[in-house]
């Protein structure tokens, strides 16, 4: 069920900004091109890929969750005051690797951090336009299927 919110979520809310602004310099940037009444998105999605990742039951998984929620809770990236931009990538940083990791040790499933590297690397190489959006969605494309084994348990 945790996986169905998540990849729910996520779908709706990438389908969501695609089809208002476009793919964007970042995920993250969504929350730049929303509306005032509607920037609360931008944290909902957050957290609601976050919240679910903190029940899977390692310190791996909870350590994601909580940087995503991080992520979400200062989404104004591109403040320099205050620590929020350090609070913002540390956080995607601790969503990503913290759940890749934690499917590696969780389920011996390599594979997913593997993948993610692999196409980051080309997406970086190739100087594909908004490269952060292509590595951020490869993330959770890969941490969400890196996920299912967790459900058939």
């Amino acid at each position: 069920m945790l996986l169905l919110i998540q990849f729910l979520c996520f779908v709706a809310y990438i389908t969501f900004i695609v089809k208002r602004y476009g793919v964007l310099p970042s995920i993250s940037d969504s929350w730049y091109h929303l509306p005032l009444n509607m920037k609360f998105l931008f944290t909902l999605f957050t957290w609601s890929i976050g919240v679910p990742m903190l029940l899977y039951g390692t310190t791996w998984f909870f350590m994601s969750g909580a940087g995503l929620c991080f992520v979400g809770a200062a989404p104004m990236f591109k403040m320099k005051q205050v620590l929020t931009d350090e609070v913002h990538f540390g956080g995607a940083t601790l969503g990503i690797f913290g759940a890749l990791l934690g499917i590696g040790f969780a389920f011996s499933s390599w594979f997913p951090l593997a993948v993610f590297i692999l196409m980051s690397l080309l997406i970086i190489l190739r100087k594909v336009p908004n490269y952060l959006w292509w590595i951020e969605i490869v993330a959770f494309v890969t941490i969400l299927a890196g996920l299912i084994p967790s459900q058939l348990s």
